[in-house]
């Protein structure tokens, strides 16, 4: 393809951006990730007094994606373009890899899977009984109001066609107990405090919350701590929400103003109930946690809690009512740190972070039989003694020294995903081939591994991590792994020589301002 012709087509597509513009646009901004991994389009309309609004994806941008990458040789391209009305426009294209301080990232767009993400759902009838959410609803507010010593307060409520606009802006069609809620106030500064001292979102607030976790939950990924980005905690009761950090079935309709909210889950797991209810947000870093088994549920809960006197008078401004939580609602803590293994490990645990981090005494892993849910295990610097323990449980990450068995307790383990290794004796990376669920890996704190050449075999590794010497006795054995996004060179800048030998192409940007075909 032509230059010229080129440029004509990315007049064009602004163009065609231009034509879908809300009223009384002034400005906006669109970024389009192509590779591999597939198209992500994010951006925003600027119209003065309202929330930005998203542009969605934008017909032509994968394509155009693709021919800018075949015209300049790489493997996919950035694309950032920013407009004004009257068509001018700026507009940029930078390889779609990424090279930072020792990394590599051949997909920037790339995130990982995360273990239920596809799972099969429930089949289980939802639990919500729409006219006994309203009840409890209006119950609750009366009885907070004369607590208060206020009038009672709500906000109006929504009609059935907002109720289907939300609904079809956010893809999914709310619970009936929810939609009732709805049905009898949109929400807002009336309901504040309202569950957990947390708000009612309006139907509109409820649309943008959803989008904003969607698009911050592609930043929760981060190639260098697969533990924490991949592997997430199952909340309590086992099998009934998805192992995820974020779901788009997820629906927040509550909020803190922190960046917390309740959320209804309409793709729950196979023991789940749709429209059960979950605690998901900023300060959830390990996953959600499960709050009850519908809004209805919640609601008669805390007013439940209000009549039997379970609350306390907050006299702040404005003035507020703050529910006692029951004891037996405090999750057990799924995450053991300290210097040793648990002697007595619950039933619960799902980590383990042993610290110090530096060298000490080796650790027998015997203890950890006793932890059916164990996910991760850290034990940075120390050594593991009896990794054959391992086996029967569900570990997806481990960080560990090596002792004189090296790799073979582990050949088989049908889960261990991520491997960050340390070992003084020579290492012998064949069992690796029997890890099929592998896709993470650092060699870096090994002195010696055997036949490198067995990476290349690993169709499923994504990141690997390799000092200097062994990228070198690894390219030149040829043995790069094919499924491939993300490299490290341990100990040493990256240089652009192995850069490029890893996928990361040179060249220099693209870039087009003018008018587009619209304006001009």
């Amino acid at each position: 393809m032509t230059v010229e012709r080129l440029e004509r087509d990315v007049r064009e597509f602004v163009a065609r951006l231009v034509r879908g513009a809300p009223e009384g646009w002034t400005d906006f901004e669109l970024t389009v990730k192509a590779g591999p991994a597939g198209t992500e389009c994010d951006g925003w309309w600027v119209v003065p007094g309202r929330v930005p609004r998203p542009t969605g994806a934008v017909a032509g941008a994968e394509a155009l994606a693709a021919a800018i990458a075949a015209e300049r040789g790489w493997r996919g391209a950035r694309l950032a373009v920013r407009g004004r009305p009257g068509g001018t426009f700026d507009f940029g294209a930078e390889p779609g890899t990424v090279l930072s301080g020792d990394t590599v990232v051949l997909d920037p767009g790339y995130v990982h899977p995360l273990p239920d993400e596809r799972a099969p759902g429930s089949a289980l009838p939802p639990a919500g009984d729409a006219a006994r959410a309203v009840a409890a609803l209006r119950a609750f507010l009366r009885g907070r109001a004369e607590l208060l010593g206020e009038a009672e307060q709500s906000a109006p409520p929504a009609t059935p066609g907002q109720v289907a606009e939300a609904e079809r802006r956010l893809g999914h069609r709310l619970p009936d107990d929810l939609r009732a809620l709805y049905l009898t106030t949109d929400g807002g500064g009336g309901t504040s405090g309202l569950i957990d001292g947390r708000e009612l979102l309006t139907l509109d607030e409820m649309v943008h919350a959803a989008e904003h976790l969607r698009y911050a939950g592609r930043f929760r990924f981060a190639w260098d701590e697969p533990g924490d980005a991949a592997v997430p905690f199952e909340p309590r009761p086992h099998g009934a929400v998805r192992r995820c950090h974020d779901h788009p079935g997820w629906v927040p309709f509550t909020t803190d103003g922190s960046g917390n909210h309740h959320a209804v889950d309409l793709a729950p797991a196979a023991a789940g109930r749709p429209g059960q209810v979950l605690d998901i947000g900023a300060d959830h870093h390990e996953g959600p946690r499960y709050v009850a088994d519908s809004v209805t549920s919640l609601l008669v809960h805390h007013l439940d809690l209000l009549e039997r006197g379970h609350y306390a008078l907050q006299d702040d401004w404005p003035p507020h009512l703050l529910l006692d939580r029951d004891p037996d609602e405090e999750p057990e803590e799924p995450e053991w740190s300290d210097a040793g293994l648990p002697a007595a490990p619950g039933p619960d645990l799902q980590s383990v972070r042993i610290t110090p981090r530096a060298p000490a005494a080796p650790l027998d892993l015997a203890p950890l039989a006793a932890a059916p849910r164990l996910r991760r295990l850290d034990l940075g610097a120390r050594t593991a003694i009896g990794l054959g323990a391992l086996r029967p449980l569900p570990v997806e990450f481990l960080r560990a020294g090596l002792d004189g068995e090296g790799l073979a307790p582990l050949a088989g383990h049908p889960r261990l995903g991520a491997l960050d290794l340390a070992c003084d004796v020579p290492l012998d990376l064949a069992p690796l081939r029997a890890l099929p669920a592998l896709w993470w890996l650092d060699l870096s704190r090994c002195a010696v591994v055997q036949d490198l050449g067995v990476l290349g075999e690993l169709a499923g590794l994504r990141y690997l991590a390799l000092t200097r010497e062994q990228w070198a006795e690894l390219l030149e054995r040829d043995a790069l792994p094919p499924g491939l996004v993300a490299a490290r060179s341990v100990g040493a800048e990256a240089t652009a020589q192995w850069a490029a030998r890893i996928g990361h192409p040179a060249g220099d940007s693209y870039r087009v301002e003018g008018i587009s075909a619209e304006g001009s």
